[in-house]
Parts: structure tokens; C-alpha cells; sequence
């Protein structure tokens, strides 16, 4: 920024502790933030220049106070109705955002489903339920029930046999905001997620992330590892792949959070693409690799390009809390001379019973380093 060049307003969607590191970024690079965020006690109130207390989802009021504002950015980090809102706002006014098309696409599952199955990369068989709830022809077992339209695990249930379909539907219609369902194929192989960033249509992958679940029935993600450790062949498929996939859907600026099952016989299958911050990993890129994330989405958003030539520094576990067996695993982790814990919140459980149903219903997360890697 010039010398005379007044403080960037720029519109940051969302304010809860997934926002933060974008958050805090944001002041280091000198832009007025605004934090718009419906709930005014987030935690991101009370960091920004300005707060405004309105539902991110709203796209047409977010446009109206992004003209008031006259803004120079729009961006978010890990929320979905953020990427819609920020991508439709970016588009009307001409920033560097990619298009409320793309960010469609990038949220709805069956839209997915469809532009992979067009460009020939391969993706778990799936059915869209009819309006019976019935789908058709579908006889493939064990298969995984969700909605088109949610993250985080929300709806999600993996399925045996016919007779477990009607709970399973039921489960996903409760977080389908456009009733729209999906039975797929169930992919029994380890699971990544690849972090990118691009800046006008030039595409760079900066981390590749071990997503471990827990074993059917409750396919809940229960900790995630950056770096993945992959072999050459399966680096090298995946740094062919991967822009293939973004250029496929029209990415042309800011993050994307693919997820893939990996096969043995090195046969990549794409899950889901989302075109913005996977949860926790701008925290977990600084500290694997100690590069900004979120300095490299605020720059892309200034169509400012950013070439690296990324290198582990160490390796970085996130843990979640989702059952009791997790929070013995974090008392453990805790009291392990060898171990660094860094985590945003208080922990607590108190009940042996207990078990989220998705991500967003854990009870915390932690990162951990080990102490030998922290220097």
C-alpha cells in the first residue's frame, strides 16, 4: 500500500473463533476490518475496527453496507453461507472474488457431483433422492446418507442395509436447507484434504492433510495431520490432479479445501470441494509450516500473486473432542511430558455418555506439537 494511500476497508463474513486468524491477519496488513457477524457477543467483535450485528446469509444487505463502505475486499474463512455471500457480493462489484456460480457449485453436492463426473475424475456412485424419499434403483451397501447442502459432518450417517434408510433420511432432511439428499457409495480408504490458494486463475497447493476417521458406524472425523505422509506416486497424481479439479470449477482467487479417499492402489476418488478455508487450517499451515494462510487469502484478494516454496517444519495434530474416548486421549495428550498443547478454549466433559453427532456439536479441539519439533 502507498504512502498516501488510506486504510483498505475490507468486509471479513463471520466473527467466531474460525475467523480469528483471518481476523487478527487482517489488522497486520493494515486494512480497516469490518466483522459482520449476527451474533454481537462473537468473539470477532471485539477485535475489528468495526462491527456490524447482521446475518451474513443476507446477500443483498451485505452488498448495500459493501457500497456504504465502498470496500476494497471481501473475503471469510471456514463458513459456507460466508463463501456464497462474499463470492455474490464480490461479483457485483467487481473484486476479486470467484463467482457466486463457483461458490455455488463448491457448496452444493449434487452440482459437485455433476461438473466431476463431466471432466472424468472419479467420485463415489451416488443417487439423488426422489420426492418419495426413495432412491431409485439404488442397491449398493453399505452407502453413506447427507445432504447436498452441509458441512462439518451435519446429517451425515452411514447406512448397511434398506431397512436403516428412513432414520437415516430423516437425520439429513433436519439439515437440508434446500431438501435436497444424497445416497452415495460408501469409499472405505483413507481420506485427505488438499489446501490451496490461487490468485487469478494460477493455482498453488500448500498442504496436504491426513483426515482420520472414526471406523463405521459413526464416520465422524476425529483428528486431522498436516503434513500427510504420502508417497512420491500419490504426490505426483495429486499435483496433476488438483489444478485439473480447481480449473474444472472456475477457482480463480482465494482458498480451496478438497477432500479425496486414497486407495491402495493409488486411485484418488474426490469427496467434496469447498472454495474457501478448511476449518483450523490456517492455524495448523502456520504451524507445519509457518507460513500465513490467511495472509495469502487477504493478498489473493488484493490480486496480489504468491509463490512459495513450502517445507514442513513440523508436524501438527488437530484433535476433537467428539466422544468421551477423544477427551481421555486430550487428558492424556495434556499430561505428556513430551507434547505441546495449544488449544482455544476450555475443554470440559462430564458425561461418559457423551458423543456429537457432528463436528459442530464437539466439545473443543486441540492443536499438538511435539517438543522436539518446536524449535
Amino acid at each position: 500500500m502507498g504512502l498516501c494511500e488510506p486504510m483498505k476497508n475490507l468486509f471479513i463474513l463471520g466473527g467466531s473463533q474460525l475467523q480469528m486468524d483471518l481476523i487478527l491477519e487482517a489488522k497486520k496488513l493494515f486494512f480497516y476490518t469490518f466483522v459482520l457477524d449476527k451474533n454481537p457477543e462473537c468473539m470477532g467483535a471485539k477485535w475489528c475496527d468495526e462491527f456490524l450485528a447482521i446475518d451474513i446469509a443476507d446477500k443483498e444487505l451485505v452488498l448495500k453496507l459493501a457500497k456504504k463502505y465502498n470496500i476494497a475486499a471481501i473475503v471469510t474463512s471456514a463458513t459456507e453461507l460466508g463463501n456464497i455471500t462474499a463470492c455474490y457480493v464480490g461479483e457485483k462489484l467487481g473484486l476479486y472474488t470467484n463467482s457466486y456460480q463457483t461458490a455455488l457449485n463448491t457448496t452444493n453436492k449434487l452440482k459437485m457431483k455433476r461438473i466431476v463426473n463431466s471432466i472424468n475424475v472419479k467420485t463415489a456412485q451416488y443417487s439423488l433422492l426422489d420426492k418419495d424419499n426413495k432412491a431409485l434403483n439404488w442397491s449398493s451397501f453399505p452407502a453413506v446418507v447427507k445432504p447436498t447442502d452441509s458441512s462439518g459432518g451435519r446429517g451425515l450417517t452411514y447406512v448397511t442395509s434398506e431397512t436403516e434408510l428412513d432414520l437415516a433420511i430423516n437425520k439429513a432432511r433436519a439439515y437440508a436447507t434446500n431438501e435436497q439428499i444424497l445416497i452415495e457409495e460408501y469409499i472405505d480408504a483413507n481420506q485427505y484434504s488438499i489446501e490451496t490458494i490461487s490468485c487469478n486463475g494460477k493455482h498453488q497447493i500448500l498442504a496436504v492433510t491426513h483426515e482420520h476417521i472414526r471406523k463405521p458406524p459413526d464416520i465422524l472425523e476425529k483428528a486431522h495431520m498436516i503434513p500427510a505422509h504420502l508417497d512420491s506416486a500419490a504426490k505426483s497424481t495429486l499435483e496433476k490432479l488438483i489444478p485439473h479439479i480447481l480449473d474444472a470449477f472456475q477457482i480463480k482467487y482465494g482458498a480451496c479445501h478438497i477432500e479425496l479417499k486414497h486407495l491402495d492402489n493409488n486411485e484418488l476418488y474426490l469427496i467434496e470441494i469447498a472454495s474457501r478455508t478448511g476449518g483450523m487450517r490456517s492455524e495448523m499451515i502456520n504451524l507445519a509450516y509457518g507460513i500465513s494462510y490467511s495472509q495469502l487469502l487477504l493478498l489473493a484478494a488484493l490480486n496480489i500473486e504468491s509463490a512459495l516454496d513450502i517445507k514442513p517444519i513440523r508436524e501438527v495434530w488437530c484433535k476433537f473432542i467428539i466422544n468421551y474416548s477423544m477427551y481421555e486421549e486430550y487428558l492424556a495428550d495434556s499430561k505428556n511430558p513430551d507434547l505441546i498443547l495449544l488449544q482455544p478454549q476450555l475443554i470440559k466433559v462430564s458425561s461418559k455418555n457423551f458423543q456429537a453427532n457432528n463436528l459442530h456439536e464437539s466439545a473443543g479441539y486441540y492443536y499438538t506439537i511435539k517438543k522436539d519439533e518446536s524449535s
